[in-house]
């Protein structure tokens, strides 16, 4: 990520924090940079093993483990459940407002796109979970499948796509 927009992000990040009289330490503000220089999700022990690559002195995954609590606490880390994993949240990319995140998720590469739900599904779903008396404790949705580029090198049958036909059926040869 380049300077000027991992300052905007922090800068967001420490906003959100204010705004919520909660405080952004100093480590709290490492991990998610580290969450935010990464190009894939991280386990807690990933993040703990990227952030004393490049920390002057090392943290132990317990501290990361409660210090991605806090970052999840105040929507500026997503959990992903299915991978036991953790991302930075568009959030701090710029502003949104939490009502329905949809994760894909690549099986092949492990690339993850956050996106908002369209007020319409939204709506609908409230109704549904309304209508149905149930109390609605987590609203992200993990879907996995496979990327555009993943699903390019199925086709193109490149080394990649064996690995990824492990992890996602192949049904371009099924027959009805």
């Amino acid at each position: 990520m380049k300077q000027e927009k991992m300052r905007q992000a922090l800068s967001a990040a420490k906003h959100r924090c204010d705004e919520m009289s909660k405080k952004l330490t100093q480590k709290r503000m490492q991990i998610l940079e580290v969450l935010l220089e990464g190009s894939r999700p991280m386990s807690a022990y990933e993040l703990t093993d990227a952030y004393n690559d490049v920390a002057e002195h090392p943290i132990k995954a317990m501290s990361v483990y409660r210090i991605l609590d806090f970052l999840v606490s105040v929507q500026l880390v997503h959990h992903l459940r299915s991978a036991n994993k953790f991302m930075a949240c568009n959030l701090t990319h710029g502003s949104h407002i939490h009502q329905l995140s949809f994760f894909l998720i690549c099986t092949c590469c492990q690339r993850v796109e956050e996106t908002e739900a369209s007020q319409n599904i939204v709506d609908a779903l409230r109704q549904h979970i309304d209508n149905t008396q149930f109390s609605l404790m987590n609203s992200q949705f993990e879907l996995t499948g496979l990327c555009r580029q993943c699903q390019q090198k199925r086709t193109e049958g490149t080394n990649d796509s064996i690995r990824c036909s492990r992890l996602a059926p192949d049904t371009t040869n099924e027959s009805s």
